[in-house]
């Protein structure tokens, strides 16, 4: 059944006109997004989480150093948002001074790990 035909359920849902990505990302990237009742039935460990969010802040750090291109600048911080916003819900948006500091021509202030410093807050809390 097409989802157009579906009855209404009260949820919160969003259609986007067809987006064409830069060349950068191959013809068949696809991206995929969880929606309820999609994700896995067991939550990661928190060890594999901080793995991930380190892995992520290292990567971003590197980039920040080594690439000058507002472009990249503005995939990483667009990235490292909805990393932000799906693992630590509001607390993300802690995440947006990153953005701000990119915004401001001080990308290099980017290589602060703020994913892993938000995970330390999170376990504090």
């Amino acid at each position: 059944m097409p989802d157009d035909d579906r009855e209404d359920d009260g949820g919160f849902s969003l259609k986007l006109p067809p987006i064409r990505l830069p060349a950068l990302f191959p013809e068949n990237f696809r991206v995929r997004w969880p929606a309820p009742g999609d994700g896995p039935r067991r939550r990661p460990s928190k060890r594999a989480v901080l793995a991930a969010l380190v892995l992520f802040d290292v990567v971003d750090a590197l980039l920040a150093l080594t690439v000058d291109s507002a472009a990249l600048t503005a995939v990483r911080v667009v990235g490292g948002a909805l990393v932000a916003a799906t693992a630590f819900g509001t607390l993300g948006t802690v995440y947006v001074w990153e953005a701000v500091a990119a915004l401001a021509g001080a990308g290099e202030l980017t290589v602060v790990p703020t994913l892993t410093a938000l995970f330390v807050v999170r376990l504090l809390r």
